[in-house]
C-alpha cells in the first residue's frame, strides 16, 4: 500500500506586511529610510532623470497635493519603493490636469483624486543606530505597506491583503529624495 502526502510550504517573509519608517537620513548617494529594526537604502545613481522629474513635479504642483502614500516592493534583500502622490483633482484645472496625465501619466484614483507614481531603487538591511541619531528623526513616523515577494505562497494560496494606509505630507518624500530632508 503506497501512501502519497502532500505538503504545503510557506515560509514567513523577510519583512513585514507593513513598517514604520521614523528616521530618514540624506546621503551624498541617497537616502536611508529606517524603522526600529530596518534600514532601507535607496541611491539616486543610476536612475538621476527620476529624480530630476520629481523634482519637477513638486516645484510644480506640491500645494496641489494631498499627501502620499507609500509602497515597498521586495525580492531578497532589493527594495523598490513606490510613493503615489495623491493630487485633490478639486484643486486642479483643466491645463494642470492634462499636464498631470500627459506628462506625470496621472491616473484616477477615484472621483475626486489622481495619483501621480514615482520610483526609487535600493536594498534592505538590518537598521544601524546612527541613522535614527535625532537629527533624521520623523516628527511623525511614516508607515509603509511592504509586498515582500521573497516569501514562497502555500498551495493554498494565501494572500494578505493590506488597507489603505495613510497619506502623509508630499514635502517630506521631496526633500529626501532630492537632497537634505527639508
Amino acid at each position: 500500500m503506497a501512501v502519497m502526502l502532500i505538503t504545503a510550504c510557506t515560509s514567513a517573509p523577510n519583512l513585514p506586511p507593513t513598517d514604520t519608517i521614523v528616521a530618514v537620513k540624506p546621503t551624498q548617494s541617497g537616502v536611508i529610510a529606517s524603522s526600529a529594526k530596518y534600514s532601507y537604502r535607496f541611491v539616486r545613481d543610476g536612475t538621476p532623470q527620476e529624480y530630476q522629474r520629481y523634482k519637477t513635479f513638486y516645484e510644480r504642483f506640491h500645494q496641489k497635493a494631498s499627501g502620499v502614500r507609500v509602497n515597498f516592493l521586495v525580492k531578497e534583500h532589493e527594495v523598490t519603493a513606490e510613493y503615489l502622490v495623491v493630487m485633490d483633482n478639486r484643486k486642479l484645472d483643466a491645463g494642470q490636469r492634462d499636464v498631470l496625465v500627459n506628462q506625470y501619466k496621472a491616473v484616477p484614483i477615484d472621483n475626486d483624486r489622481l495619483g501621480v507614481l514615482f520610483k526609487a531603487k535600493g536594498f534592505w538591511s538590518s537598521s544601524h543606530a546612527p541613522e535614527q541619531a535625532a537629527p533624521y528623526r520623523l516628527d511623525r513616523p511614516v508607515v509603509v505597506a511592504i509586498n515582500d515577494k521573497t516569501q514562497t505562497l502555500s498551495t493554498f494560496g494565501t494572500i494578505a491583503l493590506i488597507p489603505l494606509l495613510p497619506l502623509f505630507p508630499l514635502f517630506m518624500m521631496y526633500g529626501c529624495a532630492t537632497g537634505p530632508c527639508l
